[in-house]
Parts: structure tokens; C-alpha cells; sequence
């Protein structure tokens, strides 16, 4: 499986797993079916209430089929984290390359240019040689689709010591997601210049994010965070 790196703010990698275009397509198949789903629903209902199609004015057509159709993807992007129906069930998600949070304007690319990408599956050419899992839509939005899905255990990875009997000092870290984890034991291994600047950086946004008002050196709370994580979520 592709992987990409994305830069994060902090200047540090983080390394995602690309989604496949086989795992896109399959989302994007889900996703057709819920869109059927809900237009065969639509008309059962109608046909059961014996209603003459035809008396409908055209703008109830709209409202009700042209909508759902046209916007599905860019709406559940939006209100789903950059998730499809499709792509949470198959655990894919639309990330950013800079490492940011995609907006409205990021979705609104993806979403102008899809009627190109599936104009004579152009979409599916490009994924194949871009090398970064992105279509057109992608490319101009500056994001790509990954895989969230862990072929291991985060806690294995983390190569954290914990003791025995070991009582998590600050139960609020079950709130981080593993990106969080990640980002910290990166950080902390971090060799550059910049070192000292980013752990106190990083520190501060953690207790700010996490609502953690303990006084201590910024490294200090960063390694008693990740053993924390590390002995909470193991389990």
C-alpha cells in the first residue's frame, strides 16, 4: 500500500496509508447505493400514498431528487469530516497535504471538478499514475484520500515503557486520537534546532485542546501524556 507523508504546522511527517483506488471505488459503489436506496424509498412511499405522479410541480422533483444527487458528496464531506457514507464505511477519509484541517473551500474544488474526473474515468486514470492516490479534484484542492485503517496496534509502535500497576496520571488523553499520539513521540524525537520550540509549543496546544491545567516542563507532561495514552488504550 502507497503511503504519503503530510507536513504538519509543527514541521513534523506524518506518514498515512493512500487509499487505494479499489477501496475508493467500492466506497463510491456504497455510496450509489445509498443514492438508489433513497429513490427507490421515495417512490414506494409515493406509489403507497397512490399519489399521480404528475400533479408534482417540477421544483418538488428538484428538492427531492436533484439535491440529493447533485450535493451528496460535498454535504456529507462537510457535516462527516471529510466522509462519505462510503468512505466511513470502508474507513477513508479526505486529508489535506499541508497537514491541515480541509474547509469548505477544499470540499467545493473536490466536488466542481468530479463531473470531470468521471468524464471517461479520468479520475481513475490520474489516481493510478499521480502517485499520490489523487484525482483532478485533488490535486487542485491540495488534498488526497487515506486509509485510517491500522493493520496494528498504535501502542505497539509507540515503544513506551509501562510499569506495571501503572495509574494514568491524566485520564483526559483518551480524548487524543492516535494522530495526537504520533504527533507527540515525533516531536519528541525530533532532533533539529527547533526541538525545544516545538515540545513547548506542542505541550501548551495539548493542555489547552485537552483541558489539562497540571504544571510541568513541557517534555515532562508530553512523556507522561504519551505513557498515559499508551496504558489506556492498549488495554
Amino acid at each position: 500500500m502507497e503511503t504519503i507523508r503530510i507536513d504538519t504546522p509543527q514541521n513534523v511527517v506524518i506518514e498515512h496509508n493512500v487509499a487505494t483506488i479499489i477501496s475508493r471505488g467500492l466506497a463510491s459503489m456504497l455510496d450509489w447505493t445509498v443514492l438508489a436506496g433513497w429513490t427507490i424509498l421515495v417512490f414506494q412511499v409515493l406509489s403507497g400514498l397512490d399519489v399521480d405522479f404528475g400533479s408534482f410541480p417540477e421544483w418538488f422533483w428538484i428538492l427531492i431528487f436533484g439535491i440529493p444527487w447533485t450535493f451528496y458528496n460535498l454535504l456529507f464531506e462537510i457535516l462527516m469530516d471529510g466522509k462519505s457514507i462510503g468512505k466511513r464505511a470502508l474507513n477513508l477519509k479526505v486529508a489535506r497535504l499541508d497537514g491541515g484541517q480541509p474547509g469548505l473551500g477544499h470540499y467545493l474544488m473536490r466536488w466542481m471538478l468530479r463531473p470531470i474526473d468521471a468524464l471517461a474515468f479520468i479520475g481513475a486514470v490520474v489516481i493510478l499514475f499521480n502517485g499520490k492516490g489523487q484525482r483532478l479534484g485533488d490535486i487542485a484542492a491540495g488534498t488526497c484520500v487515506v486509509s485510517l485503517k491500522r493493520r496494528y496496534q498504535l501502542a505497539d509502535t509507540l515503544l513506551t515503557d509501562v510499569p506495571e500497576g501503572y495509574v494514568p496520571a491524566h485520564p483526559e488523553v483518551v480524548r487524543m486520537s492516535d494522530v495526537n499520539a504520533r504527533l507527540i513521540q515525533r516531536v519528541l524525537r525530533n532532533t533539529s534546532g527547533r526541538r525545544r520550540h516545538l515540545v513547548e509549543e506542542l505541550a501548551a496546544r495539548v493542555k489547552r485542546d485537552l483541558g489539562i491545567s497540571a504544571e510541568m516542563p513541557a517534555e515532562e507532561l508530553l512523556r507522561s501524556l504519551l505513557t498515559d495514552y499508551v496504558s489506556l488504550t492498549r488495554k
